[in-house]
Formats: C-alpha cells, structure tokens, sequence
C-alpha cells in the first residue's frame, strides 16, 4: 500500500505476530527478546537462525519480524534472507510465503512480490502488501480477483484490524478502476482508531479532488468544442464579447485543474485511475488571445 503508507509494513507484520505460541525453542528465545527490548540478543539468534542449514517455519518468521524491528532495513538483510529461504524444502516455503511477500513488498520489488500472492485464498498479507503491487503493475485482473476475496472477507470477520485492511484493499482497487462511490464507501467505514485512518481520510479527499479534475477538464472540453461551434446569432449580436466571456470561463477552469493537478501529483491521478495528459493535450486546453 505504497501510495499512503499509513505505516511500516515491516512494523505491522511484526506487530501482528507479536504473542505468538513457537514450535522452536529458538524461535520463542528470540521472540521474548524483542518483546524485552533486547536488540543485540534478538538480532545475535537471527543470524544464527539464517545460517542453520535447515530452519523451522516459525524460526524464518520470527527472524522477519526481528529484521522488521530492529535491522534497520532488509535491504542489508536479503542476502542472507534470500539464501536461507531457498535451500528449504516446498513445505518450509509454502509456509512462509506471507513472510516473503512482507520482504519484497518493503523493499519495493513489486515483480517479486507479486510472486509471492494468493489472490483466490488470501490471507491479510496478502491484502497488506499485495494490492498495491498488483495495482502498481497493472494487474488488474488479479486485483479484481483479490478484491472480490476482500470482500467476501469483510462480510464475516469480526477482527477491527482485518476489517481496517480489506477496507483499505477494497478502497485502493476501487479508487483505481474509477468506482470512487465504492471507493468512498470502502474508506468511509474504515475503523479510525486502526492505523489505516490515514488511507482512509485522505482517501476520501482526493476522490472529491479527482471529481473537481474531471468536472473543470470536461469544462475545457466543452468549450474548446463550444470555441470551434459558436453561437451565430449570438456572434451577430455582441460581436467579440462571447468569445471574451468564453475565455474567461476556460481561463477560469484552467486554474482550478493546475491548481488540483498540484495536489493530485502524477502518481496520486494513476492511483485514482485518472489518464496522464501529455504536454501536448495540456496545450490544447491552454486559452489563446
């Protein structure tokens, strides 16, 4: 969910796991170290851990989350992370394919990331780390498929924190195929006292926003078409003042679409679906004397 990013998505993998029950000694050894605060110990076990030969599951996992909370970032870490991972047998990396996904969504590798998807059986992560890839990249089929799960998700979980993430998956696929009332509606029953309050708010700003783009560059449209096709009676009867008063209406108009094109900056109006003109169509709708 790189366009808001309410919040580190390393941070929130780490916090979802937090309290977790291990089947390893070291893994619940490591996880009771982060949870005390002691950075050097936790950090000490996880290199220990990437260097085993075999690794448990929750032994990788609780390794994530201690990168997440205290390496600083992963981008030193993939290596090793990386090696570990892919001497482990098709079990081993079926269960921490979430994990993978987390590290690659926070690195930003969306071509990887997307590797690591479930859209017909997602879990949180997936909704997490995964819509924002596959919107990036436009994948746009696989989004819909993963959105149609979220919401089928949101009609039975009960969990504050799930709802706030299908919500927010739901309010990003919306956003971007232009079903801003679904989108609207998605962002307007966001839990705000979950950490996506942010996507949320300002979710629902920049739909009206995109709304007022499109209102004052159909305006432009209108009477640049108007321009080519004037009125002839009215032509006769104030020769020159209704080419004026067109000018200053597109004059006008052109104010209001450089002045929200500042706020929706180029990425923003991708997210939100909206075509990028080119310099080229932006002067065509520039008024002339």
């Amino acid at each position: 969910m790189e366009q808001t990013e309410p919040v580190n998505p390393r941070v929130m993998c780490s916090e979802r796991t937090a309290g977790c029950v291990y089947d390893s000694s070291i893994a619940a050894e490591i996880s009771g170290y982060i949870d005390i605060g002691m950075k050097d110990e936790a950090l000490r076990l996880t290199r220990k851990v990437l260097e085993k030969r075999r690794i448990l599951p929750d032994e990788f996992s609780v390794a994530v989350r201690t990168i997440g909370v205290y390496g600083s970032s992963f981008k030193r870490w993939r290596t090793k992370l990386e090696a570990a991972y892919n001497r482990q047998s098709r079990r081993f990396k079926r269960k921490v394919r979430t994990d993978m996904l987390g590290i690659y969504a926070s690195l930003n590798d969306r071509e990887i990331a997307v590797q690591f998807i479930d859209v017909r059986r997602p879990t949180y992560p997936d909704v997490l780390f995964g819509m924002d890839a596959l919107l990036k990249l436009n994948k746009l089929e696989e989004a819909q498929l993963l959105a149609s799960q979220c919401a089928k998700a949101l009609r039975s979980t009960t969990d504050r924190f799930e709802q706030s993430v299908l919500l927010t998956g739901l309010g990003e696929y919306y956003s971007r195929i232009q079903r801003w009332d679904d989108a609207l509606a998605a962002w307007e029953h966001m839990p705000l006292e979950q950490p996506f309050r942010r996507d949320a708010l300002s979710g629902i700003v920049k739909i009206h926003l995109a709304r007022a783009l499109h209102a004052a560059t159909r305006g432009l449209q209108l009477l640049s078409e108007l321009k080519k096709n004037p009125d002839k009676e009215i032509q006769l009867i104030a020769p020159g003042n209704d080419l004026a008063l067109m000018l200053d209406a597109e004059k006008e108009l052109l104010k209001f679409k450089r002045g929200i094109e500042k706020i929706l900056r180029e990425k923003v109006r991708k997210d939100l679906g909206i075509p990028i003109q080119s310099d080229h169509q932006n002067a065509k709708s520039t008024p002339t004397a």
